[in-house]
C-alpha cells in the first residue's frame, strides 16, 4: 500500500473496491496483523481505540482485536481448520471467549448458522469442513467472524462463493447488524452492487492508491476518477443491450518497480502529458476526492472515452 489513510466507526460501511492485485486484501491483513512472513509494515499507524497498535507483537495485537474485529476470508476451506467440526469452530468464541457454558456456546452457534442461511444446523455441526460445499464453507467462516459479537467486521470477497438468494441474506443480516448493533463494516469486493446495497462510502484502489474516495450514491452517479468511470462502464447493464461489454485495455503496473506519474494514465482515456510526468494526489471534487489532474472535467468524458485505453 502506499499512504492509504481510513477510518471506520460503530455503524460505519466503507467498500474497498478494485481489480485484483490493487491491495485491497493486504490493507486488511496489514491491518489486523496477518501479513504473510515475506511482508511487514514498514511505516505508518494503525489506531485502535486512540491507541497506535502498529508496533504491537502479534499476540497483543491479537489479543486486542479479537475483542472489537472480526474477519471474513475469501478463501473459507483455507480459514477453516479442516480436523474440527465447524459447529465446533462457531462456539469456540463464545465458549472460551464470551464465558459462555459448552450448552450455551452450542446453542449460539446453532443461532448463527441458521442467521447466515444454513439448513439443518444441528446435523451440519457435526461436520467436517470438507463435508460441505463451497457455500455453505463460505456461510461458516461468516458465522465464526461474528460469533465474537465484533463492534467492527472486516469482509474480503465474503459473498463470492454463495448464489444469488444466500448472498441476499446474508447482506441483509449485515445491514441488520448494523443497524441493530452499531457493526462498523470495511467491504472489500470486487462486486459494485454490493457496494451500492451495503455501503455509504468507497474508496476506489489502484496500484496500491485510494485515487478515488467519496459517498457510493454521488461516486456511482458522477465519477471524478477515468478509472471509476471505467470501473462502472464495465458493469453490464441488464436492460441495455450491446454487442461488446466496455473493456479497460493494459496491465496494472508492476508496483515492484518505482512508479512514475499517474499509475493508470497507460491506460487512461484522459491521459496529458501532465499525467505521464507526476502523480497526482486526492483533491477535493464535486465533494469527493479524486486523485486526477483532468477529474473536474469529468462531465465531458461520457462524449470522449473512446479515444483510446478503455472501449466500448
Amino acid at each position: 500500500m502506499r499512504g492509504i489513510s481510513f477510518e471506520v466507526g460503530a455503524g460505519d460501511s466503507i467498500g474497498i473496491v478494485g481489480e485484483s492485485g490493487c491491495g485491497k486484501s493486504i490493507t486488511l491483513k496489514a491491518i489486523l496483523g496477518l501479513l504473510p512472513v515475506n511482508a511487514k509494515v514498514t511505516r505508518g499507524n494503525i489506531y485502535v481505540n486512540g491507541t497506535d497498535v502498529a508496533g504491537h507483537s502479534k499476540k497483543e495485537r491479537r489479543a486486542l482485536f479479537s475483542e472489537i474485529a472480526g474477519m471474513i476470508f475469501q478463501d473459507a476451506i483455507a480459514a477453516l481448520n479442516p480436523v474440527i467440526t465447524v459447529g465446533q469452530q462457531i462456539a469456540e468464541v463464545p465458549r472460551f471467549r464470551l464465558g459462555q457454558s459448552k450448552e450455551q456456546a452450542h446453542a449460539t452457534a446453532l443461532k448463527l448458522m441458521e442467521q447466515v442461511g444454513i439448513s439443518d444446523a444441528e446435523h451440519r455441526f457435526s461436520l467436517y469442513p470438507h463435508q460441505l460445499s463451497g457455500g455453505l464453507r463460505q456461510r461458516i467462516a461468516i458465522a465464526i467472524a461474528l460469533s465474537g459479537k465484533p463492534k467492527v467486521l472486516f469482509c474480503d470477497e465474503p459473498t463470492t462463493a454463495l448464489d444469488v438468494t444466500i448472498q441476499a441474506q446474508v447482506l441483509r443480516l449485515l445491514l441488520e447488524l448494523r443497524r441493530d448493533e452499531g457493526l462498523g463494516l470495511v467491504f472489500v469486493t470486487h462486486d459494485l452492487a454490493v457496494v451500492n446495497e451495503i455501503c455509504d462510502s468507497i474508496k476506489v484502489m489502484y496500484a496500491g492508491k485510494f485515487i478515488e474516495v467519496g459517498g457510493v450514491k454521488d461516486t456511482f452517479s458522477k465519477p471524478t476518477h477515468p478509472y471509476t468511470y471505467s470501473l462502472l462502464k464495465a458493469a453490464p447493464d441488464p436492460d441495455v443491450a450491446v454487442s461488446r461489454l466496455f473493456t479497460i485495455e493494459g496491465e496494472a503496473p508492476n508496483l515492484i518497480l518505482p512508479v512514475t506519474g499517474c499509475p493508470f494514465s497507460p491506460r487512461c482515456f484522459a491521459s496529458t502529458t501532465e499525467c505521464l510526468a507526476k502523480e497526482p494526489q486526492l483533491i477535493s471534487i464535486d465533494g469527493s476526492l479524486s486523485a486526477c489532474f483532468n477529474g473536474a472535467e469529468h462531465t465531458k468524458w461520457k462524449a470522449t472515452d473512446a479515444k483510446s485505453g478503455a472501449h466500448a
